[in-house]
């Protein structure tokens, strides 16, 4: 499925597996419209998977005497949300925010901002933490419905506070009129998987997704199908950050305990179905599974301890099922004056120039955070107010053997300044590339966007060949870029084109990389007319 670069999903599954079991208790996770019966139909005994290699560990410095659930970890292992009950909570449920100091939790605090009077919970964080999407419940669309927070300026705050702007209701059409909760964003922040009793399902609670439409939008929710969903209730889904494992708890299929965790993933092309076993599985509920955004920490909620303690946070070690490895990708944004900028990076699939995730950085420090899956080419883009855009080729390879670590920085130019546009083409040609309409798109945008700006699209070559052959081709390439830009509704007018061959190098071209930096093309603003 790589190979063939499609991104993975888990739709249209046939498999019905449809048993009695009872429904979950706790809010946040309740809510509803829920299928009870008398119990669970158990797995039977010689198809119980034991992991004798697994711990699981409880995170005592974040449970107490009332439920914890529902934990979220960016790539920043050091902090965690999670959902809690307990005195002091806004409402029945709140999410909270805890520190690891010296190997020990910092006393969980309430996300003042996140949180109301209303039930909310089950956080997904964005790698850079710089997002989150959570539930919150009684005041919304719907009995519960999905949420967006972002980072907001820091002001005074300590720099352990994440500053959260107002919350955002998703809106339609991922929410409706009914019960819509327990939401998890992928890591590379191209689909979201939440739990529903919209109608369309197979009963109860159903597992749903939905993915980022080409406008940047989310399309409509669609139902995981039979595999997944039963007649019961299937709750607190979780992507792992490589896109291949979808993990959920349910009543509905055959389990140890009530709500059991399961595991759907892809095998020699097959999806298949997996109760996670014992120890993560019991006698009792296990709920929200979930992992770090770099996939090498794992945790899930259990009400193993019995009623005086309700639902409690375990670490799972090791990880139980294998991640892929993927690129962290980490970096900052400045103007030009190398000042931190609160900016806008977008993830784009080059191959099928489709965006794959929308973040933010830091407002206070300009930097971000991206997990990006292998086996994929990728344009990331930095975007501030009143700056030019600038994008950064990212070729995740699918042979990438462990996780990668690569640090981009940005410096963003003024409009009344210049860029090296992502444009693409064969070894002495000028034709462009398939994989080049990303960047020319969003440049199209611009100047449309900008009616009262004349620029330069200006073409450069290595000093390969001869000076007039060099000059020859970088004009060709540039006379490229504006027809595209052209057919794109750009006026003609606005757009001048020069070829400067080999004249103006940024790099030694005695050098491979220095070549690369050499051969290029640039859009300069000129001018703003008059309007």
């Amino acid at each position: 499925m790589r190979l063939s670069r499609t991104r993975p999903t888990f739709f249209s599954h046939r498999l019905a597996l449809v048993f009695a079991a009872a429904a979950i208790g706790v809010a946040g996770c309740g809510g509803g419209r829920s299928t009870t019966a008398a119990g669970p139909v158990p797995l039977p005994e010689e198809l119980i998977v034991t992991r004798t290699d697994i711990q699981l560990l409880p995170l005592a410095g974040l449970n107490s005497a009332a439920d914890e659930f529902s934990l979220a970890m960016p790539l920043d292992t050091t902090v965690a949300y999670f959902t809690s009950s307990r005195a002091g909570s806004a409402g029945r449920h709140s999410i909270y925010s805890s520190r690891s100091r010296a190997g020990s939790w910092s006393p969980p605090a309430l996300t003042i901002e996140v949180n109301n009077e209303q039930s909310n919970g089950t956080p997904s964080i964005s790698p850079g933490g710089d997002m989150m999407y959570f539930a919150g419940c009684d005041y919304g669309l719907g009995d519960c419905d999905l949420y967006r927070v972002e980072s907001g300026p820091r002001g005074a705050l300590a720099e352990e506070i994440t500053p959260w702007t107002v919350p955002t209701n998703v809106g339609l059409p991922v929410n409706g009129a009914y019960w819509d909760s327990q939401v998890c964003v992928s890591a590379d922040g191209a689909a979201l998987y939440f739990s529903s009793d919209r109608p369309g399902g197979l009963g109860g609670k159903d597992i749903w997704s939905c993915r980022r439409g080409r406008d940047g939008n989310w399309e409509r929710p669609i139902n995981m199908g039979e595999l997944v969903n039963t007649a019961f209730d299937e709750v607190t889904p979780w992507l792992s950050p490589d896109g291949r494992t979808l993990f959920f708890s349910s009543n509905g299929h055959p389990g140890l305990g009530r709500f059991d965790v399961f595991a759907v993933e892809e095998i020699g092309g097959v999806r298949m179905l997996t109760n996670m076993g014992t120890p993560i599985n019991s006698g009792d509920d296990e709920i929200s599974f979930s992992m770090s955004a770099a996939g090498d920490r794992a945790f899930v909620a259990s009400n193993r301890g019995g009623a005086q303690t309700g639902y409690d946070l375990y670490e799972i070690r090791p990880v139980p099922v294998p991640v892929d490895p993927l690129m962290l990708v980490t970096g900052a944004v400045q103007d030009s004056k190398g000042r931190p900028t609160a900016a806008t990076i977008t993830v784009t699939d080059l191959i099928g120039n489709h965006p794959v995730g929308v973040f933010n950085t830091d407002p206070h420090t300009g930097r971000y955070a991206l997990v990006l899956p292998r086996g994929f080419d990728y344009a990331v883009t930095a975007q501030a107010l009143d700056h030019l855009f600038h994008s950064e080729r990212i070729d995740v390879p699918f042979g990438l053997e462990t996780n990668t670590r690569r640090t981009i920085d940005f410096r963003l130019q003024p409009i009344s300044g210049s860029i090296r546009l992502l444009v693409f083409f064969a070894e002495g040609e000028s034709s462009l590339e398939r994989i080049s309409v990303v960047d020319l798109d969003r440049t199209a945008l611009f100047l449309r966007a900008n009616p009262n700006v004349r620029v330069e699209i200006a073409g450069h070559t290595d000093d390969g060949g001869s000076a007039s052959a060099a000059q020859a081709l970088s004009l060709a390439r540039a006379q490229a870029v504006k027809a595209y830009l052209v057919g794109n509704r750009v006026p003609a007018d606005r757009i001048d084109v020069k070829g400067y061959g080999a004249t103006q190098p940024l790099g030694d071209n005695n050098t491979a990389d220095g070549r690369v930096l050499n051969r290029r093309v640039e859009l300069r603003i000129l001018k703003e007319t008059a309007p």
